[in-house]
């Protein structure tokens, strides 16, 4: 994957902006919808970024390279992930009544009730009687706990995502670009800058009219 239209065009920089978009839309997409339009969305923020890349004189082999590596490697790794997170966000990250004031005292009084017996127990070494109060704080903040742990391997996702896209592109830039590719690269990028150049047509010259 030979870029010469500049690093805001590198895999890992699409990817970025392709997933950032669909992170932006997905928490309103019904759960039947998603996949579709997750995708939709991705190829219309493709299309977007597209305008800008031939703009700034981009070759067709290299986008369709990108194009292909986000649409059909990134894109269906990350739509499971997406699908099941927007899935956890909707049902409060599966905790018991969405963690409401009565389950968090259920849940600091379970902890208490777990810790007291711990502590009480002769075969588990733990003297500390605050252990049992530790417990029961740790229930009180359980649906919190439980939803900075799923943002995180959301988040921890995304970022292998775009990491390995990165990746990719650089040992494939370094090891495996091949001369003839190399020069394939070059002669497209100088079709695309002699296009405008051609198209804009000398202006034909004034005559003026003769007088009989």
């Amino acid at each position: 994957m030979l870029n010469v239209a500049g690093s805001s065009f590198d895999l890992s920089n699409v990817l970025f902006a392709v997933l950032q978009e669909c992170e932006h839309a997905r928490r309103g997409l019904l759960p039947n919808e998603a996949q579709g339009r997750l995708i939709e969305i991705a190829r219309r923020k493709l299309a977007e970024i597209h305008e800008s890349y031939v703009e700034n004189g981009g070759t067709p082999s290299y986008w369709e390279t990108l194009e292909r590596e986000v649409l059909e490697v990134a894109l269906p790794a990350y739509l499971p992930d997406a699908i099941e997170q927007t899935r956890l966000e909707r049902s409060g990250y599966d905790v018991w009544r969405k963690g409401d004031a009565t389950a968090r005292v259920v849940f600091a009084l379970g902890g208490l009730t777990l810790g007291g017996l711990i502590v009480m127990a002769p075969f588990i070494p733990i003297w500390e009687d605050a252990f049992a109060f530790v417990l029961a704080v740790g229930g009180l903040l359980y649906p919190e706990v439980k939803q900075l742990v799923a943002d995180f391997r959301h988040n921890r996702l995304l970022n292998q995502r775009i990491t390995e896209a990165e990746n990719y592109q650089k040992n494939a830039r370094i090891h495996y670009v091949s001369e003839a590719a190399l020069e394939k690269e070059l002669d497209a990028v100088g079709r695309v800058e002699k296009a405008p150049a051609e198209g804009q047509a000398e202006p034909a010259p004034h005559r003026s009219r003769e007088r009989v």
